[in-house]
C-alpha cells in the first residue's frame, strides 16, 4: 500500500469522500477518475473542473503526481470549478451609468468589465453583463457581446468588442479590439440602427434616480424528471411578505432578489427568470460561492393555464425553506409575489413578478 495514499476528498456536495489514490496519479488523471465515478456531473468539458487544497485558493497543478505535489493522509482535497475571478466590483465612489435616449431607463456599471449586449449560453458572460439590452426594441440589432466597459487609473474607456458591428462615441467610430476613453454626457451608438445610449458618472445623477444592481438572466438547463401532482397546502407567506398575486397575460418573468448570502456584495443583487423551467442553485455565477447550495438546487415553472408561478426542491442536500417551512423534495409548490425562499441556511432569496 505504499503506492496508495489515503486522503478525503469533498466532490460538490458529497463531503468527507474516503479515496486511496495512487500516488503516481495526476491531478487531471484524478478528475477523470471522479468524472466517470459520478455520473451526475457533466463530463463533456473538464477543462472546467479542478482540485484545490482545502482552504487554498490556487488550483493543484492539473499535470502533477500525488507525490509531486505531497499530498499527506492529513490532507483534504476539494473537486470543484475552475474558480474565475470573472468581474471586479467597483468602489461605489467609481459606479457609472448609461441612459438609453429612447426610454430614459438608466443601466448601472458597478463591475469591470462591464459588458453590453445580450444574454448567452456563457455563464461567464451574463455574469459580467451589466447592460441587458435583450427586451430594448432594438435590442437583436446590438452583438451579444457588443462592448465592454472598464475603469483603470480614474479614467473611464470602452471597448469595442464586436467584429462586424458598429460601435461610435459622439459620432466617432471604435475599431474592433479597440479603447476609448469615455466621459461624463458623451454619446455611445451601438450598432447599424443607432441604439443611442449616454454615458454618466456617478456626480450626475441624483442619488434618487440611481438604479439598483442589474440583474444576472439564468438560462434554462434540461428539464430534471417529472414531478408529481402539486403538493398541498402550500406553504403561507409571513405576515410582512406581498400576498397579492397580480399575473398579466402571455409569458412572465420574474425575479429572485438576494436578501441573505455569505457572498459580500451580493445582497441586493438579483436571478432573472425569462424562461420556463429556470433551474437555481450553485450552477448560478452569483450563487456558486455558496457551498451548501446545491448546484442544481430548485426549479422553478409557470404554468400558463393557471397562471401560477410553481417551486420545486430538486432533492437538494440542505433542504429549501418556502415561507419559512421546510417543503418536500420532487414536489412543487404554488409561490406567490413576495415569498420568501431559503436555500440551505445561509441563503435567502424573496421572489417577485
Amino acid at each position: 500500500m505504499d503506492e496508495y495514499i489515503d486522503v478525503k476528498l469533498d466532490i460538490f456536495e458529497h463531503v468527507g469522500q474516503r479515496a486511496c489514490l495512487r500516488k503516481s496519479l495526476t491531478v487531471s488523471g484524478l478528475v477523470e477518475e471522479i468524472l466517470r465515478e459520478f455520473d451526475d456531473i457533466a463530463a463533456d468539458t473538464p477543462e472546467k473542473y479542478a482540485v484545490f487544497l482545502k482552504g487554498m485558493e490556487r488550483p493543484l497543478n492539473a499535470s502533477f503526481t500525488m507525490t509531486q505535489l505531497d499530498i499527506q493522509p492529513q490532507d483534504e482535497l476539494v473537486f470543484e470549478y475552475v474558480r474565475q475571478n470573472i468581474r471586479r466590483m467597483l468602489k461605489p465612489e467609481n459606479y457609472a451609468f448609461l441612459r438609453d435616449e429612447s426610454s430614459g431607463r438608466i443601466y448601472d456599471i458597478q463591475w469591470q468589465p462591464a459588458i453590453i449586449g445580450r444574454p448567452t449560453n456563457e455563464a461567464e458572460h451574463n455574469i459580467m453583463l451589466a447592460v441587458n439590452l435583450q427586451l430594448h426594441p432594438k435590442g437583436l440589432t446590438v452583438s451579444r457581446k457588443h462592448a465592454g466597459i472598464m475603469f483603470v487609473n480614474g479614467h473611464y474607456y470602452i471597448e469595442a468588442l464586436a467584429d462586424n458591428n458598429p460601435l461610435a462615441v459622439n459620432g466617432r467610430g471604435i475599431p474592433f479590439n479597440a479603447r476609448r476613453e469615455i466621459k461624463n454626457g458623451d454619446r455611445i451608438m451601438l450598432g447599424r440602427n443607432d441604439l443611442p445610449l449616454t454615458f454618466l458618472t456617478r456626480e450626475s445623477i441624483p442619488l434618487a434616480q440611481k438604479p439598483a444592481p442589474q440583474p444576472v438572466v439564468i438560462q434554462p438547463r434540461a428539464a430534471p424528471a417529472a414531478t408529481p401532482a402539486l403538493a398541498q397546502p402550500a406553504p403561507k407567506p409571513s405576515d410582512d411578505e406581498d400576498k397579492t398575486n397580480l399575473v398579466p397575460e402571455g409569458p412572465q418573468p420574474a425575479r429572485l432578489v438576494i436578501e441573505k448570502s455569505n457572498t459580500p456584495g451580493q445582497v441586493g443583487q438579483w436571478l432573472e427568470l425569462l424562461t420556463y423551467p429556470s433551474y437555481v442553485g450553485r450552477d448560478t455565477p452569483l450563487l456558486n460561492a455558496e457551498k451548501d447550495v446545491s448546484r442544481q438546487h430548485i426549479e422553478v415553472r409557470f404554468d400558463p393555464a393557471t397562471r401560477k408561478f410553481l417551486l420545486t426542491d430538486l432533492k437538494s442536500t440542505n433542504g429549501v425553506l418556502l415561507g419559512g417551512n421546510l417543503i418536500e423534495p420532487n414536489r412543487p409548490y404554488e409561490i406567490r409575489n413576495g415569498m420568501r425562499i431559503g436555500l440551505g441556511t445561509n441563503v435567502l432569496l424573496r421572489f417577485e413578478i
